[in-house]
């Protein structure tokens, strides 16, 4: 009887994890919302490809555009979050 209880309970938490590694891969690929505030989709942006010619406004407010950046030096942009 112990056995059967020890051989069923291996065999629910194997298929629960093979059922939340499914889910989790759903998630990543974006089939899946992760939750109501998820907001990720899919765009043309990639890694490598260039840079969008956007308008930015620099620390002392006069406006500034990327393509006048890069023309002139090297440009490198980071993108960070702080919560």
């Amino acid at each position: 009887m112990l056995r059967k209880l020890l051989v069923g309970s291996g065999v629910l938490v194997v298929l629960a994890a093979a059922g939340f590694f499914g889910y989790m891969q759903l998630v990543k690929k974006g089939y899946i919302r992760y939750n109501k505030y998820d907001r990720r989709d899919r765009g043309s942006l990639r890694e490598g490809g260039p840079a969008a010619d956007v308008a930015l406004t620099s620390y002392d407010g006069s406006p500034l555009r990327l393509s006048w950046l890069w023309n002139r030096r090297p440009l490198f942009l980071v993108f960070g979050s702080c919560t």
